[in-house]
């Protein structure tokens, strides 16, 4: 008979710890242990606790494999009935035999009830090691287990698949969302309601009655950008570098040939381009660039308060200067269909029509940014790279260790998206080559995102998996806080960017007025709900776990430890760059600023 020494970490969580019995089984080489007790005089297994306990193996397993961890409540008699399951979060175990080298087991999961965990090692295995029968046939089994476990299910069609689970109440401990995020979350979101409530605008159905009684949500909660955002909305600079470095910054592309349905002629871009020029030169130039809302052509619309909400699906010229001058804005067309009822929009038009046409814009931003390029790219298609992984890969694998429409419209959105969904838009440096927006010059999401990322590309070889993977991890991380961590910044001061618009777009030019503008936007319990909901959204609720930051530690090999270094040693580098960068921009950009991005989408 041999004795072993096991070491357990429990995690110093809330409700980490548990009063629950623990054994554990050694599989080794020529069989398997039964269950040997941890336990101690009193209570085992405190939130934060490492233990140590003796175990004697009645006989010979040989080499080990693998251990199993199980966990059964109390025998215990209990008037009142039985008692809640009791969870523990097991950050690891340590088998130290009486001759060999210490073994670590890496688990950091919770195991919730009575159940058990089979756990592997976390050092470099033995040549030959993998193909054990014994290993073969757990890997089977567990691969078994965990597709039955998360099993796909499309519950809106058109949508990415998603985990069979009715209820969020439903979902394994492991994969639940934060209880320190969620509480937070909640006691934030309820003051926030208050305070609106309180100033009697959350409540409020009917329309604003002025630009200066916005400023009351406005003061709700303030930002610098946000303030910038304020001072600067009616700017045509501003309205312009939003595309490249607000909250969508992701469907500017240089314009070669103009849409035939965008039919902008010389004459109407004078004023701008200057004399001597034409459009034809500057297309040539490559100094030209469209932004196309087409996919919201059509698209089915909510109701708010008993009224019938209004899109449109914009086509925007935009115009870079030579010499590094300002991106601007050349002209606007709120439809897909030209003709007399659906006018093209100039800087020189009307100043309240001009502002009119900016402010549709802006509203189709927030539709597409809010359905697609958050919603969908963000989350929906991260959920699906998850549960792919939990049905096909073991905890102990490495990538485990690195990782206005209503529904009705957003559904629809997302439907159309999917249908032409490409890989290399989720792809940075093909995104940014097929978009042909390398040197248009102060586009910090490009730039920043570069950094990044770094990898290259093909998908029959390693290099391959590794440009696939690095999708993954750039989509769930630095892509997500892009666009995702300003949504407050952009939405605070709402008439940049309406979640919604009350009244159709303009058919004809010289109608706008202020009272018809602010009449347009959304009502006051309308703005306080976005509002609110993107200040949630935007604010990190604790529990933070920067890039490059793995407080889970699956690796304890040398090489992987060296290459965590280098990578932390990077994104140091990198965040000073963008630091410095940032104190001569009269904006920041700060959302892909390494310290600042989470490990992934985490709100």
């Amino acid at each position: 008979m041999a004795k072993f020494r096991v070491r357990v970490s429990t995690g110093a969580a809330f409700g980490a710890g548990t009063w629950d019995k623990v054994t554990v089984s050694l599989v080794g080489t020529k069989g398997e242990s039964p269950p040997l007790p941890l336990d101690h005089f009193g209570k085992e297994f405190s939130a934060g606790a490492e233990e140590d306990f003796e175990v004697t193996l009645p006989q010979d397993v040989g080499q080990v494999l693998l251990l199993r961890v199980h966990k059964a409540p109390l025998a215990l008699p209990c008037p009142l009935g039985p008692l809640a399951p009791d969870a523990w979060f097991c950050r690891w175990l340590q088998l130290r035999p009486p001759t060999d080298a210490p073994l670590l087991f890496p688990c950091y999961q919770w195991l919730e009830g009575a159940g058990s965990l089979v756990l592997w090692k976390g050092a470099a295995k033995v040549p030959g090691e993998d193909d054990h029968p014994i290993l073969q046939q757990q890997r089977r089994e567990e691969l078994q287990a965990r597709q039955h476990k998360y099993r796909w299910k499309t519950y809106i069609p058109g949508w990415p698949h998603c985990l069979d689970e009715k209820t969020v109440k439903d979902l394994d401990l492991n994969i639940k969302y934060s209880t320190v995020k969620n509480t937070n979350l909640y006691l934030e979101g309820s003051s926030a309601f208050a305070e609106l409530r309180i100033k009697g605008l959350l409540d409020r159905k009917g329309p604003w009655r002025s630009l200066k009684e916005m400023k009351r949500i406005f003061n709700f909660q303030k930002t610098p950008a946000a303030e910038y955002v304020f001072e600067h909305w009616q700017e045509d600079a501003f309205f312009a570098s939003q595309f490249l470095n607000g909250l969508n910054p992701v469907l500017i592309r240089r314009c070669r040939r103009l849409p035939e349905n965008f039919p902008v002629t010389d004459a109407m871009v004078a004023p701008v381009l200057g004399p001597g020029t034409s459009l034809q030169a500057e297309l040539e130039r490559g100094s030209l660039f469209l932004v196309d809302h087409g996919i919201l052509s059509g698209i089915q619309t909510n109701v708010i308060n008993g009224r019938p909400q209004f899109s449109a699906a914009p086509m925007t010229l935009l115009y870079q200067r030579p010499g590094c001058g300002p991106l601007l804005p050349l002209a606007i067309q709120l439809s897909q269909t030209p003709g007399p009822n659906s006018p093209i929009f100039l800087p020189t038009d009307d100043k309240w029509d001009w502002l009119l046409a900016q402010t549709w814009v802006r509203n189709a931003e927030f539709s597409v940014h809010e359905a697609i390029t958050h919603l969908l790219h963000e989350h929906l298609l991260p959920e699906v790279f998850t549960l792919a992984t939990l049905r096909q890969l073991p905890p102990c694998h490495p990538l485990f260790k690195s990782t206005g429409l209503g529904i009705g419209g957003f559904s629809e959105l997302i439907q159309r998206n999917m249908e032409q969904l490409d890989y290399s838009v989720l792809c940075l440096p093909k995104d940014i080559q097929t978009r042909g927006v390398a040197d248009i010059p102060g586009y910090y999401y490009r730039d920043d995102g570069m950094q990044i990322w770094g990898i290259p590309s093909s998908l029959e070889t390693r290099d391959a998996l590794v440009c696939y993977v690095t999708m993954v991890i750039f989509n769930c991380s630095a892509k997500h806080s892009a666009v995702s961590a300003g949504q407050f910044d952009s939405c605070a001061w709402m008439p940049n960017l309406p979640p919604t618009m009350q009244l159709p777009p303009p058919t004809s030019k010289g109608q706008a007025k202020p009272e018809g503008f602010i009449a347009t936007l959304p009502p006051v319990n309308a703005t306080c709900d976005i509002v609110i909901a993107l200040w949630l959204l935007s604010k990190e609720p604790g529990d933070r776990r920067p890039l490059g930051t793995y407080p889970d530690e699956h690796f304890t090999e040398e090489a992987p430890r060296r290459s965590i270094a280098a990578f932390q040693s990077r994104l140091a580098q990198i965040s000073r760059n963008i630091r410095e960068r940032n104190r001569g921009l009269a904006l920041p950009y700060s959302y892909l600023d390494p310290p600042l991005i989470e490990n992934s989408v985490s709100i």
